[in-house]
């Protein structure tokens, strides 16, 4: 059963509660869908790349987080610019957060190196259903209301620096907040002003031999109600074509993923989270699926992408 006290602890615990209608969906293979964290990611696979991504969080804990993501970018020939689409929907107990994000990008070109400028901006759909919630008080008048919906625009921005082996990125997903606030008649959405929930993003490619790459790199955020957290990461490549990592999301999960190109083109992955946080006794872990498609792209093997 859905009870209040439960849902309240859920949403808390990843920054999406009943202050706080407004964050950003969590995926652990961050880097392969980098739109959803950094618009100046858009172009930079240098191919018209698809990502769609599904994430079950807390397997067994009735209410838990379930998200999925796509996006599709390229860069734009003979031009300096990248374009990008970004759609999600992030379910959580009965509330759901979808949004739909354009993004931007404008790219200086070095000897050596791309630094790209971004910018995005799009709506999010907040919606809870209360009255699928089992409640302990039945007359409670703070959800009164049946169901609290509300469409608002939002914008995000980041820059994003990064060579063959080598990348490091910097941006805001989300410049505008919105919050759950309770007025006499129950929940509503209402704007608030701007937390910044700022994101570092880096990482670099070790030739180890031939055959063997190690590649470790870095997501580094801050929530205002949370403070800062980290995902620390290293992964094995192997010819190029598989990899297999561990990270570590500070107070949080362990995570074992493996990634597969079974041609040019294609790249199939999978991650499992370990909870390590005080909830981890009510569930069975997180399980993410990620499916990416480059068109037309041939991904030469002296250069291949890595991020």
């Amino acid at each position: 059963m859905k009870f209040v006290h439960i849902i309240l602890a859920l949403t808390s615990s990843i920054g999406a509660s009943i202050g706080f209608a407004q964050h950003t969906p969590l995926t652990s293979q961050y880097l392969f869908n980098g739109l959803v964290i950094n618009p100046a990611y858009a172009g930079s696979r240098e191919a018209l790349a698809l990502n769609i991504t599904h994430r079950q969080q807390w397997v067994g804990f009735d209410g838990a987080p379930t998200t999925e993501l796509a996006s599709i970018h390229a860069p734009i020939k003979k031009t300096k610019l990248g374009l990008g689409l970004m759609i999600y929907s992030d379910r959580i107990g009965v509330s759901r957060e979808s949004g739909i994000f354009t993004n931007y990008a404008y790219r200086l070109k070095f000897r050596k190196a791309k630094l790209s400028l971004g910018l995005g901006a799009g709506v999010t759909m907040v919606r809870s259903n209360w009255d699928q919630l089992a409640l302990q008080q039945q007359n409670d008048v703070s959800f009164i209301a049946p169901t609290t919906s509300a469409l608002r625009p939002n914008f995000s921005a980041g820059l994003f620096y990064y060579t063959k082996r080598s990348f490091v990125g910097l941006s805001a997903p989300f410049l505008m907040t919105h919050r759950y606030a309770l007025m006499e008649n129950g929940f509503r959405v209402s704007s608030a002003k701007a937390d910044l929930e700022p994101m570092l993003t880096g990482g670099h490619v070790f030739i180890v031999s031939k055959t063997v790459k190690i590649k470790p790199s870095t997501l580094v955020r801050y929530r205002p109600e949370s403070g800062i957290q980290a995902d620390l990461t290293a992964n094995m490549i192997y010819k190029d074509r598989v990899w297999a990592g561990l990270s570590y999301r500070t107070s949080d999960a362990i995570v074992g993923m493996i990634e597969v190109l079974p041609t040019q083109q294609w790249r199939i992955g999978y991650s499992y989270d370990m909870g390590t946080s005080s909830l981890t006794r009510f569930h069975a872990g997180s399980h993410e699926i990620m499916l990416q498609y480059e068109f037309g792209y041939r991904i030469r093997i002296r250069d291949p992408r890595f991020f």
